[in-house]
């Protein structure tokens, strides 16, 4: 689950999910300026599960010191693959039972960004192992 809360079933999901909507439209203020880009997919179809690493991104414009979430992270899905008629793969379907969420920052981290100016915290420990490489 999310790296800040954790929970179990689609009810909590969604309970979760709405509590957050209006906090998280206040925050952004007028301007909504947030983008969830993804930046890799993987299908790791032996192991029953898909992987993607994605980057979250939302300027806090309504709150005077300008924080900006921004956070690289993972998320597995695990599923099942339903099939209507094995005989026709046609109508099959995947059916997402589990999944698994992390960021490449301590969660700790990530929730500094919402304390300080924007660019004052790191967005993933690669970016330093990137850094240190090169």
């Amino acid at each position: 689950t999310d790296p800040t809360l954790s929970f179990v079933g689609v009810d909590k999901y969604v309970q979760n999910v709405g509590n957050l909507v209006p906090i998280v439209e206040y925050a952004l203020g007028n301007e909504q300026v947030s983008n969830s880009t993804l930046l890799d997919i993987t299908l790791q179809k032996d192991k029953g599960y898909i992987q993607t690493r994605w980057n979250m991104i939302g300027e806090l414009n309504a709150l005077f010191w300008k924080p900006k979430i921004d956070v690289i992270g993972r998320t597995k899905f695990w599923y099942n693959h339903q099939d209507e008629e094995e005989e026709t793969k046609k109508n099959s379907a995947v059916q997402v039972y589990f999944y698994d969420e992390e960021w490449e920052i301590p969660a700790g981290l990530a929730l500094l960004q919402l304390v300080t100016p924007a660019g004052t915290i790191r967005r993933s420990d690669e970016e330093i192992v990137l850094k240190r490489s090169s």
